[in-house]
């Protein structure tokens, strides 16, 4: 309990002792007999206190006023106005930051663009009733002529929005404030080449003895932009910052009249707002840019994650037949081994260790597939590759009585060449086959015929066709036959034609579905090799 009325106390002491300071060193111009001046930090001070720490820090505020009035303006008005005076001050920005945290819900540190909108609707509507109290109770006490009235509120008013708008962002955005931070600032050959340019800027516009020195005041958007564009809302509300601070050292310097304050005003107000959106305008693009890449770095993750789970489901679907085959020729080895018959064993067993051999393949080929697309191209002739895939299926249509034939139309098998991966194109055809077996198998159907017929199309690719005498694909699943999980087959796992399409895509080729009277049809073609 006494560390926390210690901290307290501490916060307090601090506050006050900081609030006093910023307004003594932005005491200029000062306007009799209450000391209104055309830069008001302190009122951002204090509702940069209101925002980050809660409205009920109030009391705070209150006592930074009076200390203020007290130490600075040497209480030149009546204590009781005085008093008035910051109790008008502490309840409006007490509203206003109640209303910008509490109703609208900002963030205060201005992660986003609406933050900073709302921000400056806020402290506009805001800011006006107060210097319109303020002045109009030193009216009333007969303090101020009546001729200046709207002249002191314009003033008070545009002050207090400058104040607030040049320093809240930047004591939020950067509290707090750590070591590692100053060093990238000051650390920096381009942060530090930033601040020589503001001061050769602001050199440039003030030092030089000509009439109007405000005319020439647009070169201090130039480095205000080029922070803005690098370094976001934090860059800029530094620049600002500094070129505030230049700003009124180099008007003081050069004795400019009261009659250009509203000049100053105008200045340093289309500086920090335009400073303020083009800082949150890159910023808000940072974190736009910073969401996508992590949720690339997400979905890139989930891939993998389904990759993986494909590649295992279709490990089990490719590994199927071989491991089918070798069980039925394993049981054949021992009915010959029974039988006394070592001829016919050897060569089953041969048998066995191709299955094997070719499972392996199948392993290797579909990890080196998900892992990022073909990685074992080879040229090989048409022939080639359909005396790999003949031997299996030829062996399974016999099996289960299905009469597979096989034509060449307007090709040369042993000529025509095409760049593929051998083991990943064989497992394409024999999907295929293995479909068009399985419709045949599982409903009656008047012959059981398969032809792969094997061409070009017009465009001299490889066109081949695997068509069925079955009772062909259902109308509902036509669309979305090709998508993962989705199967004609009760047992099915809805993966082999999917793997199928992605693994003819990636060596530049199409799988479709084609529509006929009878059974069902699959055509995929693929580019010819060329002699590059």
């Amino acid at each position: 309990m006494r560390r926390t009325k210690n901290h307290l106390a501490l916060l307090l002491i601090g506050y006050v002792v900081v609030y006093v300071l910023v307004d003594r060193v932005s005491y200029i111009y000062p306007v009799a007999p209450f000391a209104i001046t055309p830069w008001n930090p302190q009122t951002g001070l204090a509702l940069a206190l209101l925002l980050r720490f809660g409205v009920r820090f109030w009391p705070l505020q209150f006592a930074g006023a009076l200390a203020a009035e007290w130490y600075v303006r040497d209480f030149q008005a009546p204590l009781g106005l005085i008093l008035l005076s910051c109790a008008i001050m502490t309840a409006g920005y007490t509203a206003a930051s109640a209303v910008l945290v509490g109703k609208l819900r900002i963030d205060p540190t201005f992660t986003r663009l609406r933050d900073l909108n709302w921000f400056m609707a806020v402290v506009i509507a805001f800011t006006l009733p107060i210097a319109l109290s303020y002045i109009m109770m030193f009216l009333f006490d007969g303090l101020i002529p009546p001729d200046e009235f709207l002249m002191d509120v314009l003033i008070y008013w545009v002050g207090d929005v400058i104040g607030i708008i040049v320093t809240t962002p930047l004591l939020l955005v950067h509290w707090p404030v750590t070591v590692n931070a100053l060093r990238r600032l000051f650390g920096s050959r381009e942060n530090i080449a930033q601040i020589i340019t503001i001061l050769c800027v602001l050199w440039g516009v003030f030092g030089w003895n000509v009439t109007d020195e405000f005319k020439y005041f647009y070169p201090l958007f130039l480095p205000l932009i080029w922070i803005a564009m690098r370094h976001g809302l934090k860059g800029a509300t530094l620049a600002i910052l500094v070129i505030q601070l230049g700003l009124i050292i180099s008007v003081q310097r050069s004795e400019q009249r009261y009659v250009t304050v509203l000049e100053l005003q105008a200045l340093m107000f289309a500086l920090a707002a335009t400073g303020l959106f083009l800082g949150m305008a890159v910023t808000e693009r940072q974190r736009a840019e910073s969401m996508l890449s992590q949720r690339e770095v997400i979905l890139n993750r989930a891939l993998r994650f389904a990759s993986a789970s494909e590649m295992s489901s279709a490990l089990a679907h490719e590994l199927n037949q071989p491991l089918s085959a070798i069980g039925g020729y394993v049981s054949s080895c021992r009915l010959l081994l029974s039988a006394r018959q070592p001829e016919r064993l050897h060569d089953t067993l041969e048998k066995v260790t191709a299955e094997v051999a070719r499972a392996s393949q199948v392993i290797h080929r579909l990890r080196d597939f998900y892992r990022g697309g073909v990685t074992k191209l080879e040229r090989i002739t048409v022939a080639e590759l359909f005396e790999g895939i003949w031997s299996s299926v030829i062996k399974k249509a016999e099996r289960h009585g299905v009469n597979l034939k096989i034509q060449f139309d307007d090709i040369l098998p042993e000529i025509f060449q095409i760049f593929i991966d051998r083991i990943q194109l064989e497992t394409v055809v024999h999907n295929l086959v293995a479909n068009a077996i399985d419709a045949l198998v599982a409903g009656p159907v008047e012959r059981r015929e398969i032809l792969i017929t094997v061409g070009k199309d017009p465009a001299g690719r490889l066109r081949v066709e695997v068509r069925d005498t079955g009772p062909g694909v259902p109308m509902e699943m036509q669309s979305r036959l090709f998508d993962v999980f989705e199967t004609t087959k009760p047992e099915g796992l809805g993966l082999g034609l999917g793997i199928s399409r992605s693994i003819i895509e990636a060596h530049g080729g199409k799988l479709w579905l084609e529509p006929t009277a009878e059974g069902a049809c699959f055509i995929f073609t693929l580019p010819a090799a060329t002699d590059e």
